[in-house]
């Protein structure tokens, strides 16, 4: 990571934060995906896939408008097997996409790490501007507020609620029984909630 000497001082080291901390949420969310949860879309008209593909191309024509030299709208976009208005439902296609987000949000924080200055008007893909710090909280905001969406759709397609020490009564239903082992809990940990339920 650059340095205040370099000129990238504490705002960028913040803005990579944000990135950072949003990329690592959102593929979280996405961790054991099975092709069967990514076509879910929880009753609505948004899957999982969806999504995921919704956000990967977002990050790439944003970033390309912020800084390429000649960006790439939604058409010239890198969409996995060149299929923007479709997908294929597969795992391979799934896996693809994923990676598609890895590669678009890396290139986001990478961008971070250069000197910048981050009131600067940067060009956007609707022919407006925008500050490049706002278009940094803007990316990682994006990409946490689709996580929290995918969220919500695995917890009602696998019946879940709060990670086990997490629940709240927040409404009239019991959520008994339907807790989540988060991944850092020990067996031991776990067990004392499972025994509640």
């Amino acid at each position: 990571m650059a340095s205040a000497a370099d000129g990238v001082g504490a705002e960028h080291r913040l803005a990579r934060t944000l990135l950072e901390t949003s990329r690592r949420t959102f593929l979280e969310e996405l961790r054991g995906l099975t092709i069967e949860d990514a076509l879910d879309a929880g009753g609505g008209f948004r899957s999982v896939l969806g999504l995921m593909k919704h956000v990967a191309g977002w990050a790439e024509v944003y970033r390309s408008y912020a800084f390429d030299a000649q960006p790439r709208n939604w058409d010239a976009a890198g969409w996995p097997r060149g299929l923007r208005h479709r997908i294929e439902p597969t795992t391979e296609y799934l896996d693809e996409v994923r990676a598609w987000f890895e590669r678009t949000s890396a290139a986001w924080i990478a961008a971070a790490d250069m000197p910048a200055d981050l009131e600067e008007p940067r060009p956007v893909h609707w022919g407006g501007t925008m500050p490049l710090g706002d278009l940094y909280a803007t990316v990682a905001g994006h990409w946490a507020y689709h996580a929290g969406e995918i969220n919500e759709i695995l917890a009602i397609r696998r019946a879940e609620a709060w990670e086990y020490g997490e629940e709240v009564e927040e409404n009239h239903i019991d959520t008994t029984g339907h807790g989540v082992r988060p991944a850092w809990m020990s067996d031991e940990e776990a067990a004392r909630f499972e025994r509640r339920g």
